[in-house]
């Protein structure tokens, strides 16, 4: 999967995406410009204005968080003292609490940003694996849609449990759904439905085949040579350097009660 370090690109009409190990993107609402996601380094902050302002003709008018953890919010405090307006999710501003960066606008499950003509930005909050913040964006006049750090190039996104397991299926198959030519995430390369639908794929064969030996107590390492990678995902961004031992690690951590209500729900 091709990765270059701070690559600007145009992935949709009016919308845009730097790729990097801590991405940011924006679009052209026709009369606004918006920011989604803001970076660890607020002194970022400056160098993306000036990307906006190139790629759109746009100034800041709207930064919308996907969620509230630290490497995608630095530049809401300098965005927003320059007058742009800060959405996310409720849980998002309740976290935030009386800091500089905080959301002026919050919501529940749903909210849409509009802009001229057919554009805007449709928000649906889907948190529970990952964080209790995660909401995803769908640009429906470019087919795009943002998931942030609800997939990560073939890293779980949460130490599973029962219920995380559930909800991250249940999450991941509504993603399924929405007609996206591109797929942005928090982190690396930009992906495709595709690339959903086979980490659902998996996911599931790795709870299968992982879960008991992890309860023989054999080691990661052990695990990894009878479990090893699928060759189609090799060319995965940074999938077999780690991330694929980093998921035998994360299942083989369950309880042992966990396993066995893992083992139970397969059975049905």
């Amino acid at each position: 999967m091709e990765f270059i370090e701070n690559e600007v690109k145009e992935v949709g009409p009016g919308v845009w995406i730097r790729v990097a190990v801590d991405n940011i993107s924006w679009c052209d609402l026709g009369n606004a410009g918006v920011v989604i996601d803001a970076l660890e380094d607020p002194e970022q902050a400056d160098v993306v204005r000036g990307l906006v302002k190139e790629t759109t003709g746009q100034d800041i008018k709207w930064v919308i968080n996907t969620h509230w953890d630290k490497d995608h919010i630095a530049c809401n405090p300098q965005w927003r003292r320059e007058g742009a307006t800060v959405i996310a999710h409720q849980f998002c501003a309740a976290a935030a609490g009386a800091w500089e960066g905080r959301p002026d606008i919050s919501f529940s499950d749903h909210a849409v940003l509009r802009g001229t003509d057919d554009k805007r930005i449709q928000m649906h909050w889907m948190g529970g694996t990952h964080t209790a913040w995660d909401t995803i964006l769908y640009l429906s006049h470019a087919k795009v849609l943002h998931i942030a750090d609800l997939f990560g190039w073939g890293l779980i996104p949460c130490q599973p449990t029962p219920r995380k397991i559930a909800r991250l299926r249940e999450v991941l198959s509504e993603i399924l759904v929405f007609d996206a030519d591109v797929v942005i995430c928090g982190h690396g390369p930009t992906a495709t439905i595709g690339h959903i639908r086979r980490f659902l794929e998996y996911f599931d064969d790795m709870l299968e085949f992982v879960t008991p030996l992890a309860a023989e107590g054999k080691s990661v390492e052990e695990i990894e040579e009878q479990v090893p990678a699928p060759e189609d995902m090799h060319d995965w961004w940074r999938f077999t350097d780690w991330k694929h031992k980093k998921n035998i690690e994360l299942i083989s951590t369950f309880s042992l009660e966990g396993r066995g209500e893992v083992e139970a729900a397969q059975a049905t």
